[in-house]
């Protein structure tokens, strides 16, 4: 960008300094209350949801008999609408679907480590204590996340927070260096 259009778009430094402060906004909130935040974008996730089923189901109704993926849009359709009603109803239950997901994952991956460990331990390999602890502590942050989902929404909102905190802060300096110049 050449110095005439950064000296005509000058007028304009305001529009990045709001939007910079929003970002700080919603940075500090998502921090102050992370769960009611993740639940938050729980129900937006879950209206985006609904209406892609919406219209999944729309182009369903409206394509041709002989289309080739024609029930592929009724089912996503329908899927969608149904995930996106549970989702605006009750966002927590997302939580619940994803510490589930990932605490038995870890859980799988966990006993995969201690296995492996004993059979390290059965070739007198020197790591398999290091290894052993690796499954150890991956199967206690699944028990963590199986009895408390919660913890994942935290997770999530904390590093949306930072991100956009950082987002506003550069926005808001671009600004201020946007109507400084001369």
């Amino acid at each position: 960008m050449n110095t005439t259009n950064v000296r005509s778009s000058k007028k304009y430094w305001w529009i990045p300094f709001l939007s910079g402060f929003i970002f700080l906004l919603f940075g500090i909130w998502f921090l102050i209350a992370p769960l009611e935040s993740f639940q938050s974008l729980a129900i937006v996730f879950g209206i985006i949801m609904f209406i892609s089923g919406i219209l999944e189901l729309y182009i369903f109704i409206k394509s041709e008999k002989g289309f080739m993926n024609n029930l592929s849009f009724l089912l996503g359709g329908v899927l969608n609408i149904v995930l996106a009603i549970l989702l605006i109803v009750n966002p927590r239950t997302i939580l619940l679907i994803i510490s589930i997901l990932i605490g038995f994952w870890l859980i799988f991956k966990g006993g995969e480590q201690i296995k492996r460990a004993i059979n390290l331990r059965k070739n007198k390999n020197p790591v398999w204590k290091r290894v052993l602890t690796l499954g150890i502590l991956m199967t206690v942050v699944a028990a963590i996340l199986l009895w408390h989902p919660e913890v994942i929404g935290f997770t999530i909102a904390l590093w949306t927070s930072i991100a956009f905190i950082m987002i506003g802060v550069f926005r808001i300096y671009l600004a201020l260096r946007l109507k400084a110049v001369k």
